[in-house]
């Protein structure tokens, strides 16, 4: 057994505004493919994303400064003392199951949607999005069961936002099989 010491900073508060960020910078990177935000003095394809990018950032940093200010109150107020972690222990449910640790959350998740971003423009949306609404609802499931409802939850959703955009925006998706 080989201990370590625990960084205070190192927590879901603190890193998932991090991913948060990152996944934000390479989905706005991405949609620079699209062109200019406006076009013919309207808003083009790439104005949503934009508009997502700048509200994302906003929100993200003021939770990344509310984490980060709420780890220094903490350990100013010794609430949080550095704790040793025993590296060989493992996070079960009841029933015995293995059970993904929390702190690597943000991780996978800032993970799927990069590849999800990347998948997306040789996939198209039809394909991405139930695997990526599919892979988020099982890296947040604590129990990892019930497979098939997830499935359906994944195709509803993607079905719904299609709508939104096509229906809705008129927005239309990038043509993959053209």
């Amino acid at each position: 057994m080989t201990n370590n010491r625990k960084n205070p900073y190192l927590t879901a508060s603190v890193l998932t505004p991090i991913g948060i960020i990152v996944i934000l910078l390479f989905y706005y990177i991405s949609s620079l493919e699209l062109g200019g935000i406006i076009k013919n003095d309207l808003p083009s394809s790439s104005f949503f994303p934009f508009l997502i990018f700048v509200l994302g950032i906003i929100a993200a940093s003021v939770l990344l400064i509310e984490a980060i200010l709420e780890v220094k109150k903490d350990i100013k107020e010794n609430k949080i003392v550095e704790q040793e972690i025993d590296e060989t222990r493992e996070t079960r449910d009841e029933n015995g199951r293995i059970i993904l640790d929390p702190k690597y959350k943000p991780f996978l998740i800032t993970l799927l949607t990069v590849l999800f971003i990347v998948m997306f423009k040789y996939l198209g949306y039809v394909l991405t999005a139930p695997l990526y609404i599919f892979g988020f609802q099982v890296i947040y499931d604590d129990k990892l069961e019930k497979f098939g409802k997830k499935a359906i939850v994944a195709l509803i959703v993607t079905l719904l936002v299609y709508v939104l955009y096509v229906g809705c925006f008129k927005i239309l998706f990038p043509e993959v099989w053209s």
